[in-house]
C-alpha cells in the first residue's frame, strides 16, 4: 500500500531531522576549555589529570590549538591558588601551558613576546609570567602563525 501523496512532502522534511546530526565542534571545544576555569589543583608530574575539564581538553589532541591559542588571553580565574604567593591562576596561563604540550613549542620561542616561565617553584603552572596584558596578545599573534591554515 503506497502512503498518501499529501504524506510524502512531509515525510521528505522529517527524514532528515531523523538521522544524528553531530554537534559542531567548535562549541564542543569552547565549552571543554570554559570548563578549565573549574580546574581546582595542578600537580607538576601530571597536571590536571582526573579533572574531568583537563581530560576533556587533552582528548582533543592537535584539533583543539586553534582554540586553545584562542583563550590565551582569557583572564577569567580558576580555582587553582597558590597559597605562598597568594597568585590564582588564570584560564589563559592553563591554555598556554596545554598548548606549548599540546604543540611540542617551548616557551622560549615566545620570550622576545612578553612571557617567561621561571624555575623557581616546582609547578610550573605557577611560574607563567607575563610583563603586560599586551604580551598576551603578542603570544597569541605568534602562536597563530605556528597553527596550520584552516
Amino acid at each position: 500500500m503506497r502512503p498518501p501523496a499529501a504524506l510524502l512532502p512531509l515525510a521528505a522534511l522529517l527524514l532528515p531531522a531523523a538521522s544524528c546530526i553531530e554537534p559542531p565542534k567548535h562549541g564542543q571545544m569552547e565549552q571543554a576549555i570554559s570548563g578549565l576555569a573549574h580546574l581546582h589543583s595542578w600537580d607538576p608530574g601530571t597536571q590536571a589529570r582526573g579533572q574531568y575539564a583537563y581530560d576533556a581538553v587533552m582528548s582533543w589532541g592537535p584539533e583543539i590549538l586553534p582554540a586553545l591559542v584562542a583563550h590565551l588571553t582569557d583572564e577569567t580565574p580558576t580555582a587553582i591558588r597558590d597559597e605562598i604567593s597568594g597568585r590564582t591562576v588564570v584560564v589563559g596561563d592553563v591554555c598556554f601551558l596545554l598548548a606549548l604540550q599540546i604543540s611540542g613549542h617551548s616557551w622560549k620561542e615566545f620570550y622576545d613576546d612578553g612571557v617567561f616561565i621561571s624555575t623557581a617553584l616546582e609547578n610550573t603552572l605557577f611560574c607563567i609570567r607575563w610583563n603586560d596584558r599586551a604580551s598576551r596578545f603578542k603570544v597569541q599573534s605568534r602562536f597563530r602563525k605556528f597553527l596550520p591554515e584552516e
